[in-house]
């Protein structure tokens, strides 16, 4: 299915086509969709084992879905640009046309490289602005589950801890609370819900997140999710985050004993395709809070219930994206 947008290029003979390789996963799809969106030119999914029946200008390509887009651009000559969302795993850099780092990515900058502030779930380039929703007298409290990732464990006494203080969360502003579980959270976790809330079945809500976001007042995250950090955060509502206990796997270990001798010697090594770049989700979520953008859903941020961004932000991270692959279009 192709996807139409305004001609930011028609003065070219050829009009440009965006692909998307189609990774199954929401979070990544959604983020290339606002991305070719924002271009303005015709788009279409791939499949991850498919050729588009026209050739593509340029292919996006988000983490692993990478080496769907080399064949690609292998079938038409080599011709079509890629552009990269998320690190690039095992792959010189310079290989690609853009690269767009997510904000956890932890990754040695360079001339085409863009690295977000946020995921680009919830972008507008209609808006470009987040303004703070103002408060709302039938306000609601949701919580956005997630799950165990590679990243992060999510264990069995989380869920308890989470919904207490959410629900402080809620008491102390007069809300009500309702539970949303989303497509990881585990079956043991919603098992949990279901005994929890038998009496009150109406808090475990299962509605679209578009609908959940637009009658929120304020909104619950899971640490293991960044692209539902970015679709609450722009959603204007106070945005809390529940931390959840992070996974260190080996390579990660690896990099953090690199990152004591030289961190220089591990991006050298990453600039030339023979090292993977690694996640480091932590400093991001430390760095939003300094900002002010999200709360914390700890006891010290619940001496706080009441806390709200105090101002508009520009957000420009879809806007940046946009040019720099137009830029590339118009090659």
């Amino acid at each position: 299915m192709t996807h139409s947008g305004h001609a930011a290029l028609s003065d070219r003979g050829k009009r440009p086509f965006l692909c998307i390789v189609d990774t199954g996963r929401k979070g990544e799809t959604r983020q290339c969709e606002a991305l070719a969106h924002a271009c303005g030119v015709p788009w279409a999914f791939v499949g991850p084992e498919s050729v588009p029946a026209v050739e593509p200008t340029a292919i996006l390509s988000f983490g692993r879905a990478l080496k769907a887009a080399c064949r690609i651009k292998d079938v038409f000559g080599g011709r079509p640009a890629i552009v990269q969302l998320g690190r690039p795993r095992l792959m010189a850099p310079h290989r690609l046309d853009l690269i767009i780092l997510m904000p956890q990515d932890d990754f040695p900058s360079g001339p085409n490289v863009v690295r977000l502030s946020l995921p680009l779930n919830g972008a507008d380039m209609t808006e470009g602005i987040v303004f703070p929703r103002e408060p709302r007298e039938d306000g609601v409290v949701s919580v956005l589950l997630g799950g165990p990732t590679r990243h992060f464990f999510f264990e069995d006494n989380d869920i308890s801890i989470l919904l207490n203080r959410a629900h402080r969360l809620a008491m102390a502003n007069g809300e009500r609370l309702h539970v949303v579980p989303g497509p990881r959270t585990p079956q043991n976790i919603q098992g949990y819900l279901e005994r929890r809330y038998e009496k009150t079945p109406d808090v475990i809500q299962r509605c679209p997140l578009s609908d959940i976001l637009a009658r929120s007042s304020r909104l619950v995250v899971t640490a293991d999710s960044a692209s539902l950090v970015a679709d609450a955060w722009r959603s204007g509502c106070p945005t809390w985050l529940y931390p959840l206990k992070p996974r260190l796997p080996p390579v990660q270990r690896l990099k953090m004993m690199a990152d004591r001798l030289s961190p220089e010697v591990r991006h050298s090594l990453i600039r030339r395709g023979w090292l993977a770049g690694g996640t480091d989700f932590l400093r991001w979520y430390r760095t939003i809070v300094h900002r002010g953008w999200i709360r914390p859903l700890t006891k010290q941020g619940l001496s706080r219930p009441t806390w709200r961004m105090t101002h508009a932000v520009h957000d420009r991270d879809l806007a940046v994206c946009r040019d720099r692959v137009l830029r590339i279009l118009a090659e």
